[in-house]
């Protein structure tokens, strides 16, 4: 699930800052990434410009209080290793392309930035960077930092009121035999729904609340749960529904606003996060060779895996020189995807 620091600007902090006039072998396009992807309201292209990439990263080079808070990290020399350079491009490359699926969202779900999301923005970006460095950077570029921030804090804010107003809860069993029985017990007045998810549920950590999973959000649950839970009507039991977990037995009710909200409000703030990686897994993503290639990313620390722009080796302009190559960018789609949730 992607973290409330969907763009890891910390990352560059604590490596180093991009060395400008990135050289390369000539290519014809002007994109650092493109982008594209079909949602409710329609097909969309997003260009990544070169120039965006470098106007921002330039931004951040030129800022003494940025080059101050690397020295104090430990990190001597900024910018001239080839290597470093390009992780750093990718790096911040990777948080522009991720950028595009918070704005995704915030478009199609009509949604505008209050006040005080603008507020929490600044917060966010005054942590993430200091605010000795938010308040020396260009006006237009720490804008730009803090219109992300606030359209991403907005996406936030609405999953947080469980627009779908719909409360899931769910039994889970392991054979269909199971689940057609006390489906049948449930219907006929024989126990509740919460009796069962108590006594019988394999999934315990639901059962013991009576089966209640929270707001029933976008992309949070497998394909045949969460296509079924949108489908059910209010107040019915449905199921049994087959998943890899077993067999489901699924109950929708109103979400209440009040009571729910409070009670399941970790839950509430942690849904934008598959609704976001399912986005992302999603989109189709070209990226610019002089800055990498666009896949699965695997942490060794964590084990996690993501998606992201992979620096490509160091370049070498000096062969693409005396060969004659063109190097001409290829389009790149993952292979793999995390899966949401």
């Amino acid at each position: 699930m992607i973290a409330r620091r969907f763009r890891p600007v910390a990352a560059v902090l604590a490596t180093g800052v991009l060395a400008l006039g990135l050289s390369g072998c000539s290519n014809r396009s002007s994109d650092a990434a493109t982008v594209s992807y079909t949602d409710s309201t329609g097909s969309h292209t997003v260009h990544i410009t070169r120039s965006e990439l470098t106007d921002d990263l330039h931004a951040l080079s030129t800022n003494p209080q940025f080059a101050q808070a690397l020295q104090q990290g430990g990190f001597q020399g900024v910018g001239g290793n080839a290597s470093t350079d390009q992780q750093l491009s990718s790096r911040w490359l990777t948080e522009l392309i991720s950028q595009t699926v918070a704005d995704a969202e915030f478009a199609s779900a009509h949604l505008s930035v209050s006040t005080a999301d603008t507020k929490t923005a600044q917060s966010e970006a005054n942590a993430t960077f200091s605010t000795g460095v938010m308040n020396t950077l260009p006006k237009a570029f720490a804008a730009r930092i803090i219109g992300r921030e606030a359209r991403f804090t907005a996406v936030i804010r609405y999953y947080a009121s469980c627009p779908s107003g719909r409360f899931v809860s769910h039994i889970l069993l392991r054979t269909e035999a199971e689940a057609k029985k006390a489906a049948d017990l449930i219907r006929s007045g024989g126990a509740t729904f919460t009796q069962i998810a108590k006594a019988q549920s394999i999934d315990t950590a639901s059962g013991k609340e009576g089966g209640a999973l929270g707001c029933l959000s976008p992309d949070e649950f497998v394909a045949p749960f969460q296509d079924a839970a949108d489908a059910a009507s209010i107040g019915a039991v449905t199921g049994p529904v087959k998943s890899q977990f077993g067999y489901h037995l699924i109950l929708v009710r109103p979400w209440d606003p009040q009571t729910d909200a409070r009670q399941y409000a970790q839950a509430l703030s942690q849904a934008y996060g598959s609704v976001l990686a399912a986005r992302l897994a999603k989109i189709k993503v070209w990226v610019n060779p002089l800055y990498g290639t666009w896949g699965p990313q695997t942490d060794p620390s964590t084990g996690n895996t993501s998606l992201a722009v992979i620096p490509p080796t160091v370049p070498s302009p000096r062969v693409c020189r005396e060969t004659g190559s063109q190097c001409e960018p290829t389009t790149t789609t993952p292979s793999t995807a995390p899966a949401a949730g």
